[in-house]
């Protein structure tokens, strides 16, 4: 009964479901621009940037559907160098309609492959010979053994990331999935607006009593400090599920149901050869919104916490903004790079974790960045809750 009256309070104000109404507009407005940011080119070379761009691109790269083998890239890479010599200067639309677009994906991978450490190299695969392509996986392992001893400077380090690339398998099997990797980037920024409005809406569940006079009232209550106390609290975390799950819901639902879901099970590998984590596609995208989901549970309890303390929404609010909006850029100016990559925003930079091979070692035990702040932030707002209960159950006891 007193949940369903804080969250009466959270809804029934203006601002809020001002807020709340924006946040739904823009996702809307997130999956429009999601479903029309791709473009497929026909056999005629007419660009088509429509809402069924995805899936028209999709059955055109259909046809590569299946395992990279080395006689698969080796087809591949001997059409892209006989294309460059029909037309070295500008390949022309209808070709790359007809040939090209197909199997970008692929030419891509090669490129980022030959790239090694330096990353994505466009034309690389120009300067392979067939024999090379068959053998791509054997190069890509050279360059790993190359990215084991860089980023390994400890025998603990190099035998887990040896272990981590063991469990990709080769060949890599291929399947498009645009629709994926399209929306990794809008999950990711809409996650982002979400985290900030959460701490907003959290930020006046402890200090409306205080902005509204009424603290004297609250706590001469029977069960002010025990009972409203808890219900506040779960009042945050069942308003921040909520708001997260139904605004990525919407996000989701509206864009894959237009784009479609291919690729689900296509390896990460494909877009980033020389990843750590043994992951799909839908499961990266899985990933991104388990920690914007982390990442919301924190700043709801950050706010609270703060509200409970100081009894000020706006002070609360800027908590939130300043550790998942701030800090990434001050991360940036800041010569404190390792500190940087276990801050509370890198929960809603994933899309950018997932390809660099951050590992870090304590004692003997060696893990990588994103399942340490996904359970890291996760016991820290965990830890935040009994903490904000104490707090505020406390107030005005030591005056008595």
């Amino acid at each position: 009964m007193m949940v369903k009256y804080e969250l009466k309070r959270i809804f029934t104000k203006r601002m809020n479901r001002l807020l709340l109404a924006v946040a739904v507009i823009i996702s809307v407005v997130m999956s429009v621009f999601a479903v029309t940011s791709e473009w497929y080119v026909d056999s005629e070379g007419i660009n088509h940037e429509t809402p069924d761009a995805i899936r028209r691109l999709t059955q055109d790269k259909n046809q590569w559907k299946g395992e990279l083998t080395g006689d698969v890239i080796a087809q591949i890479v001997a059409d892209r160098q006989e294309i460059a010599r029909d037309y070295p200067d500008d390949v022309p639309d209808t070709v790359y309609g007809e040939r090209i677009q197909a199997y970008s994906d692929i030419t891509q991978m090669v490129d980022t492959i030959l790239g090694g450490d330096e990353g994505y190299s466009p034309g690389a695969l120009q300067g392979i010979t067939t024999d090379q392509a068959k053998d791509i996986y054997s190069i890509r392992e050279q360059y790993i053994e190359q990215l084991i001893q860089k980023y390994g400077d400890t025998p603990e380090k190099q035998e887990f990331l040896r272990t981590q690339y063991e469990k990709t398998d080769t060949p890599f099997y291929y399947e498009p999935a645009d629709s994926w990797d399209n929306m990794r980037l809008y999950a990711t920024t809409y996650g982002i607006i979400l985290v900030v409005l959460i701490g907003f809406l959290a930020a006046g569940i402890f200090a409306d009593e205080f902005s509204l006079k009424a603290d004297a009232v609250f706590f001469s209550c029977r069960y002010s400090r025990t009972k409203a106390v808890r219900s506040k609290i779960l009042t945050g975390l069942l308003m921040a599920t909520v708001i997260y799950w139904v605004g990525m819901a919407l996000l989701s639902g509206i864009s894959f149901a237009v784009m479609g879901v291919s690729g689900f099970n296509t390896p990460y590998q494909v877009d980033s050869p020389y990843c750590i984590y043994n992951m799909t596609f839908g499961q990266e995208y899985l990933i991104i919104l388990v920690c914007g989901y982390i990442a919301s549970l924190l700043s709801a309890s950050v706010a609270m916490l703060v509200s409970a303390k100081t009894h000020s929404a706006n002070i609360a609010v800027c908590i939130p903004f300043i550790l998942f909006c701030v800090s990434p850029f001050i991360g940036r100016a800041l010569p404190f790079g390792t500190f940087f990559q276990l801050t509370p925003d890198q929960l809603l930079n994933i899309l950018n974790c997932a390809r660099e091979p951050y590992i870090y070692q304590i004692g003997s035990l060696v893990f990588r960045q994103v399942p340490f702040v996904m359970l890291f932030y996760t016991l820290v707002a965990a830890v935040f809750l009994p903490v904000i209960y104490q707090c505020y159950r406390r107030y005005g006891l030591k005056k008595r």
